[in-house]
């Protein structure tokens, strides 16, 4: 396996894992906020209110403080090329 692939594979699981934590609040908050608009009741906003801001303002907050996506650059870095490492120089 190298490190590219290695690298793309954490990726894409962290990506699943943020689409998971963030989209099914939000789709919940949105039924919510349609249900309320057909006339559910008024009450439906708050649960619209509880599941996309509370329960995903929590998520975001523990998805940034959980990721681990930088943690891969040094197990990959032996397959870099080396001048991947290094900055572009500015084109004047």
């Amino acid at each position: 396996m190298t490190g590219t692939t290695f690298h793309g594979d954490v990726a894409a699981k962290e990506l699943r894992r943020w689409i998971a934590w963030l989209g099914i609040p939000a789709l919940v908050a949105c039924a919510c906020t349609a249900a309320a608009l057909a006339g559910a009741g008024v009450w439906m906003l708050g649960l619209a209110i509880v599941a996309g801001p509370g329960i995903g303002g929590i998520a975001l907050i523990w998805l940034a403080l959980s990721s681990d996506t930088n943690g891969v650059a040094p197990a990959a870095a032996g397959s870099l090329h080396a001048s991947a490492l290094v900055p572009a120089k500015p084109t004047a």
